[in-house]
């Protein structure tokens, strides 16, 4: 009895230690969904995010009309590819009315209207590193 308890704790330490191993873009992660909330007295916040190839994660924030909007987003790591698509930006704009700038050149925006606005974040590309750095100033 003691040694096939002995077997089956081997054999599961094995499977796990083998799992762990695993790099992590094969390891899958949902995106998420959250309401940016910034720091009192700060019209500027940076969240450190990772999004595996293929997910997304949503950013929701309130801005009113007339505010300047600029996000901008930067990956952690290098390209594992060779393919010339330069141009992406690994996000997409998505204002009240449901408006959306896919890859924008410009990481500036006028909000239009009073309401909740999106960014919506995802590699365009593979890359070495899953992460990456949001920062979003509404002035």
């Amino acid at each position: 009895m003691k040694r096939r308890s002995l077997l089956y704790f081997g054999i599961g330490l094995a499977v796990f230690g083998a799992s762990s191993f695993l790099p992590v873009a094969a390891q899958s992660r949902r995106g998420v969904t959250r309401r940016v909330q910034f720091p009192r007295g700060s019209t500027s916040t940076t969240i450190n995010g990772s999004v595996v190839l293929g997910n997304k994660d949503t950013y929701i924030f309130r801005a009113r009309q007339g505010q300047t909007i600029i996000t901008d987003v930067t990956w952690v790591g290098t390209r594992v590819d060779n393919v010339e698509d330069q141009g992406l930006s690994g996000f997409t704009f998505i204002a009240p009315n449901g408006e959306s700038y896919e890859d924008p050149q410009d990481i500036y925006f006028n909000a239009k209207s009073t309401g909740d606005y999106k960014v919506v974040v995802r590699q365009p590309y593979r890359m070495s590193s899953p992460r990456y750095r949001f920062k979003l100033t509404i002035r």
